[in-house]
């Protein structure tokens, strides 16, 4: 997997980075057939004031574009929110969406 990281207007010291590609991991795992996975991890702060974090994960992988915006006090937990709601979306597109999947019961 290709991973970008971005904090525009913070500094990210490398353990971070590392934190981040290793709390991705997963993804990468989950999508390991595929030749070509691109995520790319946005970080900000909300503003000056405020010690939120806002992080969004794009992913691209095949024809498939997905997007997971979190916030959260804690960097790194909101990378792993971020990390789950991909997840989960990932799933619904293997099983042929939510709403396809609930008509089945």
């Amino acid at each position: 997997m290709e991973l970008r990281v971005s904090a525009p207007g913070s500094h990210l010291e490398d353990a971070d980075v590392d934190r981040i590609e290793k709390d991705l991991q997963k993804i990468d795992r989950r999508l390991s057939r595929f030749d070509e996975v691109h995520a790319e991890v946005r970080i900000n702060k909300n503003d000056s004031h405020s010690i939120d974090f806002n992080v969004t994960l794009e992913l691209q992988y095949g024809k498939h574009h997905l997007v997971a915006r979190t916030e959260n006090a804690d960097m790194n937990q909101a990378v792993r929110e971020a990390r789950e709601d991909v997840l989960r979306q990932i799933n619904d597109k293997s099983r042929g969406g939510h709403s396809s999947f609930a008509k089945r019961r």
